[in-house]
């Protein structure tokens, strides 16, 4: 099985003059800029696409990228059109790095011709403290100060239900403007009795009520229960493998647990060697497993060499993000050979 989303290949740089106009060779999170690249400060920008894939390097993009480098991206048509040995190059090419979501708040650290050097922050990583590093389209990215203003002054609503929703144009939820992923976080703005108006990075869009909830804060969000988190990770089941896919297009494995945790309100590490060695996370007995704890796996028994994990669903089951070839699928608890151990993370 491939390596998931931890101890990731050193970076290799590619060439790919037919589609990017500029390559920076510099690898992701790297602070040795020159004057003329390096900002003063970091830019906070938001993601202006359903989502955007952080690339290693803007030279890790290949030609058949292209649907997840636009705007708007086309993350279906990406998976789609990829042959499976060109969705295993993605990982054994270390080209992506993370996914962020639309409207997704992003530190801007340089711009370089068409790319810019982002952080994510609610990503934590030990990489950097601000966020998960990479690379992403600048034109994925907006500034929209009316959006900011949204984001900092509005409570907001949490896409919980399904794999994702539509946003529409207007209160009778007719025209679809963009298809967007659960766990995806917009400000509100109104109400009409079947909606939620809510401020987006390309202005304002309408989300059904049927499938997000409304919340203050972050601590706001209900902790859940074991029963809980697998339960919303079931809702992904089918859904393809994607190395560094972190939405309900696809997912890597440690972007499914990242991601169902974070629905409920609770944010963990974005990789799987870091989940497993959290402070909060408490280890547990492979005699005591309960729904929602994250079974993990490495070569050598030793958590630096972590290289997956999965969600216990119960019953000696377990549901995973396997690799390239496999769908999010439900399995047997593998508890033998490279079984690595288990946490659980505070919940009800």
């Amino acid at each position: 099985m491939r390596r998931s989303t931890t101890h990731r290949p050193a970076h290799r740089l590619v060439s790919l003059a037919t589609l990017l106009a500029a390559v920076l060779v510099v690898a992701p999170g790297a602070s040795a800029l020159s004057p003329a690249t390096a900002a003063p400060s970091p830019q906070r920008m938001y993601v202006a696409v359903n989502v955007a894939t952080v690339w290693t390097n803007p030279g890790k993009a290949r030609p058949v990228d292209r649907p997840a480098l636009t705007n708007p991206a086309h993350p279906r048509k990406w998976l789609h059109d990829m042959t499976p040995d060109q969705r295993a190059d993605l990982t054994d090419s270390n080209r992506t790095q993370t996914q962020a979501l639309y409207g997704a708040p992003v530190l801007v650290l340089v711009q370089q011709g068409a790319w810019s050097q982002v952080v994510v922050p609610r990503q934590p990583t030990p990489r950097d403290a601000r966020g998960y590093p990479g690379w992403i389209p600048t034109r994925q990215l907006t500034s929209n100060p009316s959006y900011a203003r949204a984001v900092r002054s509005r409570p907001f609503a949490l896409v919980d239900r399904g794999i994702g929703t539509g946003l529409y144009a207007g209160p009778k939820l007719r025209h679809r403007v963009l298809t967007v992923s659960m766990n995806t976080r917009l400000p509100v703005v109104g109400r009409t009795p079947r909606a939620f108006v809510v401020a987006t990075p390309n202005g304002r869009e309408w989300l059904p009520k049927s499938r997000a909830h409304v919340y203050r804060t972050e601590k706001s969000i209900p902790r859940p229960t074991g029963r809980q988190l697998v339960r919303t990770a079931k809702t992904f089941l089918h859904q393809p493998y994607v190395w560094a896919g972190r939405s309900g297009f696809g997912f890597d494995c440690s972007g499914l647990t990242g991601t169902v945790y974070q629905v409920h309100g609770i944010t963990i590490p974005r990789d799987s060697g870091p989940q497993a060695q959290d402070p909060r996370a408490r280890r547990v007995a492979a005699t005591n497993l309960r729904a929602g704890d994250l079974l993990f796996y490495s070569h050598s028994q030793s958590a630096d060499d972590i290289y997956h994990v999965a969600m216990y669903v119960g019953n000696g089951r377990m549901i995973e993000a396997y690799d390239h070839l496999t769908p999010v699928r439900i399995t047997k608890a593998r508890l033998g050979e490279n079984y690595w151990g288990a946490v659980r993370y505070p919940h009800r």
